[in-house]
């Protein structure tokens, strides 16, 4: 079943397929969040006990990688992602029945195994499946509708909060996208084979290699060789430093209402602001990179850091201060997780063997991020404040930086000495 004329390539039915994907994923995501404050002085615990849930849904997701590569590839996609979404959804709806803390590290396993079926593994692969070229463009509209369902769920979920509680709030959230999304993805998401098509873009992309035999040569190391090579771990410091760095502004809502003792409305505001800046950092992070060069996209993502937290600390004397660093803060945020850290990795080790290396470079990623979010809240649970948190952001962004340079460097001479094309 090949399209063809002016009909539309069924893989554009799969981008509608993934963003109510994120649609979905973007309602669990707010299951920590603008909950913060409210659960934690219900239950009279600390800001880290809770958090933890966070830090095992990281971890599971981690452990549950490879696996979730090798089912993704091999099993029918309309039955492994919408299961993985309900038991995600599950996991949300459960916590508000929890009347322990505990309650929640069960469903921070549950989200955790659906989220290795459904998020930063599963799109480029389930995209990349797809797509031949405007592999980019379709990835883009993908997460930045990701992103704006993000800020939508956040403000949903603060006026849930306020007016029918925290526990009304959990229950009522996971059945938007039960009923939106669901039954589509349920109905739609197929693989090309199960279609009986090509992927967009295969046929032209044959024609073009066939013409120019070069054209579909690209270099890169094997999964082997990259592991035995300095630069390889220099370019993963890198992607470790915004794993952590990036976790930071996640605690913006908590930071709002705990520290600076605004309403749960306004705490909610601040992170939408945050993300409408990660919106506008997703459409132009891309094009610095493409025309100024990767270090340059780390360069942006350490100024904008340094702005935002810098920023957010003078909100704690001036509250006029927290809306426009939150909003600078998005520029240099989750995007250099989600953006800058696979292009440094790509850049680095090559095209060739990329995916195979990421996969592994991801379990890594998700670990450390699995370890550090909780601490993170322990900050603010030690010293009353978020500084030493809004710190730690501007050292792993800077830091970043200083890793990435070393690798890009330590790759042109890797290159140079093997007599690779450095274009």
């Amino acid at each position: 079943m090949e399209t063809k004329g002016e009909k539309r390539h069924y893989a554009w039915t799969i981008v509608i397929c993934c963003v109510l994907i994120y649609f979905t994923t973007s309602v669990v995501t707010v299951s920590l969040g603008n909950f913060i404050s409210p659960v934690v002085n219900d239950f009279g615990i600390q800001v880290r006990q809770l958090t933890l849930t966070n830090s095992i849904e990281c971890a599971v997701m981690a452990v549950l990688y490879p696996v979730a590569g090798k089912v993704l590839n091999t099993k029918k996609l309309s039955i492994v992602v919408p299961s993985a979404l309900l038991l995600m959804l599950l996991g949300m709806f459960l916590m508000g029945s929890y009347h322990s803390v505990y309650g929640f590290y069960l469903s921070g396993v549950m989200i955790g195994i659906g989220s290795a079926f459904t998020q930063f593994l599963a799109m480029p692969l389930i995209i990349n499946m797809w797509f031949r070229k405007k592999t980019g463009t379709a990835l883009g509209i993908c997460v930045s509708c990701g992103t704006a369902f993000g800020i939508l769920f956040n403000l949903v979920s603060a006026q849930l909060i306020v007016r029918l509680g925290w526990r009304a709030a959990y229950h009522i959230l996971p059945l938007i996208p039960l009923v939106v999304a669901l039954p589509y993805v349920v109905t739609h998401l197929k693989s090309p084979a199960e279609m009986g098509c090509k992927p967009y873009g295969a046929e032209e992309a044959e024609k073009e290699i066939l013409e120019n035999p070069d054209a579909g040569k690209t270099w890169g190391v094997t999964r082997k060789q990259a592991f035995r090579l300095p630069m390889l771990y220099f370019a993963w410091l890198v992607c470790l430093c915004y794993s952590v760095g990036s976790s930071v502004p996640n605690y913006i809502p908590t930071f709002a209402t705990m520290e600076l003792g605004t309403s749960v409305e306004l705490g909610a505001i601040a992170f939408s602001l945050y993300s409408v800046g990660s919106v506008c950092c997703g459409f132009l992070l891309g094009k610095v990179n493409d025309r100024y060069g990767v270090k340059a996209g780390m360069t942006w993502g350490m100024v904008f850091m340094i702005l935002g937290m810098g920023g957010l600390m003078l909100s704690i004397q001036n509250s006029s201060f927290l809306v426009p660093a939150c909003f600078i803060t998005g520029f240099g945020g989750l995007n250099m997780y989600s953006v800058q850290a696979p292009l440094v990795a790509r850049t680095v080790v090559g095209d060739r063997h990329y995916s195979d290396i990421w996969a592994v470079l991801m379990i890594g990623n998700s670990m450390i991020a699995a370890l550090v979010y909780s601490p993170i809240g322990g900050i603010f649970d030690a010293t009353g404040s978020f500084t030493g948190a809004f710190l730690l952001g501007m050292i792993m962004f800077t830091a970043a930086l200083f890793f990435g340079v070393i690798a890009l460097n330590m790759s042109r001479k890797y290159r140079e000495a093997h007599g690779i094309s450095l274009k």
